[in-house]
This record gives C-alpha cells, sequence and structure tokens, in this order.
C-alpha cells in the first residue's frame, strides 16, 4: 500500500482522532541490575490515524500489522521504537518508525505498533 504524503496528512485531517505520544527521556543503565532507572515520559497530544495493515504478499505470513501516522508538522519530537502512543482507550508501543518526505521536508511518521 503506497500513498504520497499528501494523501497521508489529508487522510489523518479527515479522519484522524486525537492522540498521545508518550516520549521517554533517556534515563541512566545500572549495569548490576541490568535496568534503565529515571527515565522520564512526557507526553505530545497530536492527531493521528490508526490502521490495520495487511501484507497480500501470498509467499510473507503476516498475521497483521497495525500502523499509526503521525504527522510530522509542529509535532516538536521525533517518535522513535519503544515509545508509546495512547488513546481511545488504546496503549500500543511503537516498532518501528518510517518518515515520510516531501521535498526535503519531514511530512509525517509512518509507524509499526503493537501490544
Amino acid at each position: 500500500m503506497s500513498f504520497r504524503s499528501y494523501d497521508l496528512l489529508k487522510l489523518t485531517q479527515d479522519f484522524g482522532e486525537p492522540l498521545t505520544l508518550r516520549t521517554f527521556a533517556t534515563g541512566t543503565y545500572q549495569p548490576n541490575l541490568g535496568t534503565v532507572t529515571g527515565q522520564t515520559p512526557t507526553n505530545t497530544s497530536f492527531t493521528g490515524y490508526m490502521y490495520n495493515y495487511t501484507n497480500l504478499n501470498p509467499n510473507e505470513v503476516v498475521r497483521g500489522t497495525r500502523k499509526c501516522i503521525i504527522p510530522a508538522l509542529g509535532l516538536g519530537v521525533l517518535p522513535e521504537p519503544d515509545d508509546e502512543i495512547l488513546g481511545n482507550g488504546d496503549k500500543v508501543k511503537i516498532k518501528a518508525v518510517s518518515t515520510v518526505f516531501s521535498n526535503g521536508v519531514a511530512v509525517c511518521y509512518m509507524c509499526d505498533v503493537g501490544e
């Protein structure tokens, strides 16, 4: 499934819903515990579009992947893997992020999301 960058923006404007991007500031790694402490969450509100995507390639077994389109213009933060998206009673984790550019300017982020 391919979209032009303008189509993605119109899709979010016409059918998007209020969502929250929860990013985490880098914490301190504790080698003796094997954990990271001091990660502070920051919430950023945006209007995004969540949808289910299924690859139609019969040679690839895909159960179904949820994606979220996040408009980049005016967002102020960069979504990264392990950030969370909250909204409509749902909380998902970003698995991968692809940036969609138009004339060298980031227009939106297409995020693979999951539990």
